[in-house]
């Protein structure tokens, strides 16, 4: 005998944010890239990196059930937001320091970003998303992202790009967020246009995701082979 069984709404809410979107699907495959290429990974940054991806899906997961149970979910990515500045200013601080010294420009940037955020949070509360907050933030990392490549370029030792894992990081992490800083600068436009049925704003993160955690899986695998030949 064969008949559909109705499951308990409490199970489809489950479902709603446990189910990946198709945002979160680059993200997922950037965590199992992670746990296989960095799981062993002695060095500072790639460990954290591991552990970032994780806050990652977790703020996902959350926010989706924040959304659906308390019909806000502002305030998970707020919080998130102090991750994501954190893990990102210590990346670029961990491949530019390779080139020149700028513990203290590091240290002065992640303080007044910050002091924006906590000003930010203070005024408004942590139920407003913190658009100030994120668009100073993108600008910044494009700045030291244009830095990495400038100060790469002036490298007059030999590096093979295609396994450079410094290079695909900082390549996925300038896409992202330039993409991210026109997304927000022409974003009463975007949010009017649709593509059929889709957002057009939809769609950029979507794409702007799939390059970022793309390449941070491809520089894992660099990070892994690097490993190798120098250990």
């Amino acid at each position: 005998m064969t008949g559909k069984i109705d499951a308990p709404p409490d199970i489809y809410r489950t479902l709603k944010y446990i189910l990946p979107t198709s945002s979160s699907y680059a993200e997922l495959l950037c965590l199992g890239f992670a746990i296989y290429f960095l799981s062993k990974d002695k060095g500072p940054f790639w460990r954290i990196t591991l552990w970032y991806i994780v806050v990652v899906m977790a703020t996902e997961i959350i926010g989706r059930y924040c959304a659906v149970t308390y019909r806000t979910n502002l305030f998970v990515y707020n919080i998130y937001t102090l991750f994501e500045i954190s893990y990102v200013i210590y990346g670029f601080y961990t491949f530019i320091k390779q080139y020149a010294d700028i513990k203290k420009w590091i240290i002065a940037t992640y303080g007044a970003i910050i002091s924006i955020y906590i000003t930010f949070t203070s005024i408004y509360g942590i139920n407003v998303y913190n658009a100030f907050t994120i668009s100073v933030m993108s600008v910044v990392f494009v700045i030291y992202g244009l830095l990495y490549f400038y100060l790469l370029l002036k490298d007059e030792n030999y590096i093979d790009l295609k396994f450079h894992p410094a290079f695909w990081w900082v390549g996925g992490t300038l896409i992202f967020y330039f993409g991210s800083t026109l997304a927000n600068f022409f974003d009463d436009i975007i949010q009017q246009k649709f593509l059929g049925k889709y957002n057009t704003r939809g769609i950029i993160y979507t794409t702007l995701n799939f390059f970022l955690y793309g390449f941070w899986a491809y520089s894992f695998i660099c990070r892994a082979r690097q490993r190798k030949t120098c250990p």
